[in-house]
């Protein structure tokens, strides 16, 4: 297949503005809103609602427009993903890690293997899982052979592909890690997160099993995904002239994660409005909360968190684009400019913690201590969300104080 067969189609929505994408994924918030319970039990998002989000082409936000894509910059994408999470979260999750690695298939792999991966509509929808926790051994015939159990594949139930980290290995002995790109026909998907998950039920954090399926030598880019240099010898720069496509996974990959905690406080602060609009205070003279001074100060103090986070989540989400434009003059990427957009992100995923706990407490048993309850379900993403470890920030905290000081990394520290 080549590049020409994948030209954009009438579907690649050639007029479509940023902005109208972020309206398509606004109009759907009261809708995933209404599935929440049926998303937690599926332990994902349902096909209607896929249909949906594949029509509204946000599948196709960060996809290269040279195959379909509608190239938009990361601050349109983490805006899209911040309404979806802001209508379920645990849809949010799984979107954005799905849907969020089309600037890696766009910038970390060549021309031919874009050609082949990407669909002719410009649809690319992969989870990424970075560790090697499989191999990739390579065969007579130039290709490799795929091997391995991946867990936490988040965005796995509607994906087209699989990016896994491997060990590599040639003439019986490891030579490296690597990143294998496996299609959907190459795995097997596992129901092995929603009954086990105390949260993000809906995130699609399913394990899946590679067992020996081949793929071409272009699927599989050497090295590992936290360390490949990106800047102008990018394989996707070189063929889109697009600095976004010259881009570090450093940094992106936090910023995907915190889209959908922003999404998730709103959606928090959205139910306790409801809550203050409809419950009365205790006592002989009953008002409705929201005329209660204790009640306006804990919205309050919980709507300024909310909102400082997501300023930090755009901003660091336009110093993203501008390290990537510095990386392709020559300059490269700076390690501790990226460690900065890591360690001002998880400052702002503790503000929506901050704020999604303070809601939890004072929102009254009735409410956050009810099972089934939305704001029981928006606590229990959120801490469910911070046992991530990406979201450890003392020991990110670490890590970029070494790097400031010139020593050794240790991420264990």
């Amino acid at each position: 297949m080549t590049a020409i067969a994948n030209a954009p189609s009438e579907q690649s929505d050639p007029g479509l503005r940023p902005d109208e994408l972020i309206e398509r994924a606004r109009s759907f918030r009261e809708h995933l809103r209404a599935e929440q319970d049926a998303t937690d039990d599926r332990g994902t998002y349902s096909p209607e609602t896929h249909e949906m989000f594949r029509e509204a082409g946000l599948y196709r936000t960060l996809v290269p427009r040279r195959f379909g894509g509608l190239e938009f910059d990361v601050t349109t994408f983490v805006k899209m993903i911040v309404e979806i999470a802001r209508g379920c979260p645990g849809s949010g999750w799984c979107l954005s890690l799905g849907a969020g690695h089309g600037l890696q298939i766009g910038s970390l792999y060549g021309e031919k293997a874009q050609s082949q991966a990407i669909g002719e509509n410009g649809e690319f929808v992969a989870p990424m899982r970075g560790i090697p926790m499989g191999t990739a051994t390579r065969q007579d015939d130039g290709r490799w052979a795929i091997a391995g159990t991946w867990d936490y594949c988040s965005g796995s139930p509607y994906a087209t592909h699989a990016i896994l980290g491997v060990r590599l290995m040639e003439d019986d002995q490891m030579t490296g890690q690597g990143l294998a790109l496996v299609p959907r026909n190459g795995w097997i998907l596992q129901d092995d997160w929603r009954h086990r998950a105390f949260g993000m039920r809906g995130s699609g954090s399913n394990s899946i099993i590679v067992d020996g399926a081949a793929v071409p030598d272009e699927f599989v880019v050497r090295g590992n995904v936290l360390q490949l240099e990106g800047g102008l010898e990018t394989p996707g720069y070189e063929v889109h002239k697009n600095a976004m496509y010259a881009g570090h996974s450093t940094g992106f990959l936090q910023l995907e994660i915190t889209s959908v905690l922003v999404g998730c406080g709103y959606a928090a602060l959205d139910e306790y409005e409801r809550i203050l609009r409809e419950k009365r205070t205790l006592g002989p003279n009953p008002v409705p909360r929201f005329h209660n001074k204790d009640f306006q100060r804990y919205w309050g103090l919980a709507s300024g968190k909310i909102h400082a986070a997501e300023d930090v989540l755009l901003q660091m989400s336009e110093y993203f684009a501008e390290l990537s434009e510095k990386a392709v003059t020559g300059a490269g990427f700076d390690a501790e400019e990226l460690q900065s957009i890591n360690s001002s992100t998880h400052h702002a995923v503790n503000l929506i913690w901050e704020a999604v706990e303070l809601l939890f407490r004072t929102s009254g048993t009735s409410e956050g201590g009810s099972n089934g309850s939305k704001m029981q379900r928006y606590y229990r993403d959120i801490s469910t969300a911070r046992t991530n470890i990406g979201l450890q920030y003392e020991a990110y905290a670490t890590v970029v104080a070494q790097q400031h000081f010139g020593l050794q990394l240790d991420i264990r520290a």
